[in-house]
């Protein structure tokens, strides 16, 4: 009796030794069969006993023809190049005649379709009574990951290509945007804000300056595009402008062409909206300081006069073509008069145009947030006119130009500060 008990203790105890190899083997199957990385064993020849899901998904090869092969020579016997991969430099087969376990993370398996596939592997050698008996080995495909890898240098290159064409636009800019003048009885102000993302650069730009008959000049402009070469044209469009607009009293809108003919005949070739204005005193009566604002538009937001009771009036006459297009274009000059202590705006775009509303829709909340600074010092309209209209995440460049006109019979007001004219002008 105590020998039959004996036995079928063992047999319980083979029973359960069974049981426990059964579940580890269903337990391998299933890791083998849903992990994500390509897992197959070869024989100490090289040979493929077995082969993962994955492992066929990567390779291309189904099961029949990666069972029995030989590995090197189906799947990693080229480099990268295409040149022969010699067996004895592969990190399997030194994990095989070493015994060690070995790791490559720049390798190539060859698809069933003739394309390499970029691979990080660890081979793992298999040990029975101290003989090598083969390997397995897990890899796993790069191709996402290098991909990943090589967008995110390019979005680096690209980055600091952007960021060093904003800083050199910005430098650009700065040198050009001068602080305007300061004519007696007159008060100019400049704003210029950047775009929020350093890969916008823009050609906006604004100017002001006096002519040598004491009238004030104001320019605003906007040329088409986001890059070096918009900063560029800018700086050229400007000191054409300037330059032809300075020292004679013709028709604006004769200037204009002037501008356009001669960028055209010195391959500036740009496309820019561009509103040229001046500011004239009446000469007959020179002490009640009637003033004179003329302009002309070509294609640039309409100019808004502020009333000191915050109404305000947009000077939106029809604008003529912009810059870039047709040299001959017919353009067209237009007046008013200005009474003291009104104020001009003339600003780019971006001070008014967000995405998903037009252009009336800015200019009436540009309008409605004029409403009480029609008497605050220009300085703070123009300083809260941005914080109140510009987005800390603007898409686009801003320049604004505003004047404020005086009495001329009384002391020029403190908050406009000093008197400030170029040398020679009185």
């Amino acid at each position: 009796m105590g020998t039959v008990s004996g036995g079928g203790d063992d047999l319980a105890a083979l029973h359960a030794v069974q049981a426990e190899l059964s579940r580890a083997l269903a337990l391998t199957q299933r890791v083998l069969h849903y992990a994500a990385d390509g897992i197959y064993g070869l024989d100490a020849a090289g040979r493929v006993e077995f082969a993962n899901p994955a492992a066929v998904r990567i390779t291309g090869y189904e099961q029949e023809a990666l069972l029995g092969g030989d590995q090197h020579a189906l799947l990693h016997g080229r480099r990268r190049d295409g040149s022969p991969y010699p067996v004895e430099e592969c990190p399997v087969w030194r994990a095989i005649r070493s015994g060690q376990t070995v790791t490559a993370t720049d390798e190539v398996f060859w698809h069933r379709a003739g394309r390499p596939v970029p691979v990080e592997l660890i081979a793992v050698p298999t040990v029975e009574d101290g003989v090598i008996t083969g390997v397995v080995v897990s890899f796993r495909d790069l191709t996402d990951r290098l991909v990943a890898g090589a967008q995110a240098a390019e979005l680096r290159r690209l980055e600091e290509q952007a960021a060093a064409e904003r800083a050199l636009s910005d430098r650009l800019q700065q040198a050009l945007l001068t602080p305007p003048p300061e004519p007696d009885h007159l008060h100019v102000v400049v704003r210029y804000r950047p775009a929020a993302h350093h890969a916008l650069v823009g050609g906006d730009w604004y100017d002001a300056f006096l002519q040598p008959d004491g009238a004030t000049v104001l320019v605003i402009g906007d040329v088409v595009g986001h890059d070096s070469n918009a900063a560029a044209a800018m700086g050229q469009l400007r000191g054409l402008l300037r330059a032809l607009a300075y020292d004679n009293d013709e028709p604006l809108a004769a200037t204009l062409t002037r501008t356009e003919h001669a960028a055209r005949g010195l391959a500036v070739t740009a496309l820019a909206t561009v509103l040229l204005a001046r500011v004239e005193r009446r000469p007959d009566v020179p002490v009640l300081g009637t003033r004179t604002l003329r302009w002309t538009n070509a294609g640039h937001p309409a100019p808004v006069v502020l009333s000191p009771d915050g109404t305000s009036r947009v000077l939106d006459t029809r604008p003529d073509l912009m810059l870039g297009v047709d040299p001959d274009a017919r353009r067209t000059e237009h007046s008013i008069e200005l009474p003291d202590d009104s104020t001009v705006l003339l600003f780019t775009d971006g001070l008014v145009e967000r995405r998903g509303s037009d252009l009336d829709e800015g200019t009436a909340r540009l309008r409605a947030a004029l409403g009480d600074l029609g008497g605050v010092p220009l300085d703070e309209l123009c300083d809260t006119l941005l914080a109140r209209l510009v987005p800390d995440d603007r898409a686009d460049d801003v320049a604004l130009v505003a004047l404020r006109t005086y009495p001329e019979d009384r002391p020029r007001p403190p908050e406009a500060g000093p008197n400030r004219l170029p040398e020679g002008i009185d």
